[in-house]
């Protein structure tokens, strides 16, 4: 998912991605419920998550999600 990610957010200058190793950051994929890789969360303002999206996606199905 990382190139199909990158190229997205080259793309997108209104939406931030960051990638979260969950082997070095357990508590944080615990915090957020991740059980499966890759899993997308969508946070939006006030740190609450918005929508998630488990499994690969297309670009273009990337860049509808991030838009939504």
């Amino acid at each position: 998912m990382r190139p199909v990610v990158s190229s997205v957010s080259e793309q997108l200058d209104t939406v931030d991605f960051y990638y979260v190793d969950i082997d070095e950051s357990p508590e944080l994929a615990e915090q957020f419920g991740v059980q499966s890789i890759p899993t997308m969360v969508k946070i939006k303002d006030g740190g609450e998550e918005a929508d998630r999206s488990v499994g690969f996606m297309p670009e273009e199905q990337v860049k509808a999600f991030a838009q939504s």
